[in-house]
């Protein structure tokens, strides 16, 4: 079976995705099967505050010349 049916999922805690119930009887899958998986990542959810680029250090060590 050479079949392909793009959905979008999340990733949940694990490292986790589901593939929706309507897919999976629409496609035969069921526990115990094997599946390929494309992976394309179409959002990133943001974990904290994102450190600004031009904060004006050059990088050296307090100190350093």
């Amino acid at each position: 079976m050479d079949e392909e049916m793009p959905f979008i999922a999340e990733v949940i805690k694990g490292g986790r995705l589901t593939i929706p119930e309507e897919i999976r009887k629409l496609m035969r899958i069921n526990e115990g099967n094997y599946v390929l998986i494309k992976l394309k990542v179409v959002s990133r959810k943001r974990l904290g505050p994102r450190k600004s680029k031009g904060n004006g250090h050059s990088g050296a060590k307090n100190g350093s010349t």
